[in-house]
């Protein structure tokens, strides 16, 4: 058995928007039914060997294949951000630092 941390992109953080993770061996029988925390997931299983790997976070599911050889980390990438916050901040003119912008809309995003 070896111990490997799986890593999702994409997802929110603590517990909040994670990933429910299902790995299938490669009699396509289920070996793990996971949630990740903090985007990772750290597991025990059979070393060369290939496993699939179907992670589902909210409306977008990741499935692909993975090989388990000397690597003790692993990279997964969900195509878009399914966690967004608000962000609130000031504003202020540029020739006058004491005015504020009182109305307008900025969109920020992840870079990939």
């Amino acid at each position: 058995m070896k111990k490997i941390k799986l890593k999702f992109y994409g997802l929110g953080y603590s517990n909040i928007n994670q990933a429910l993770v299902y790995i299938y061996d490669m009699n396509n029988n289920l070996i793990c039914e996971c949630t990740t925390y903090n985007n990772e997931l750290n597991i025990c299983i059979n070393g060369c060997s290939l496993y699939k790997l179907v992670a589902k976070s909210k409306n977008e599911t990741l499935s692909t294949y993975f090989y388990v050889n000397e690597n003790d980390e692993y990279h997964f990438y969900f195509k878009s951000s399914v966690y967004a916050r608000p962000i609130t901040f000031l504003l202020t003119d540029y020739y006058y630092s004491n005015l504020k912008i009182e109305r307008g809309e900025i969109t920020l995003w992840q870079r990939q």
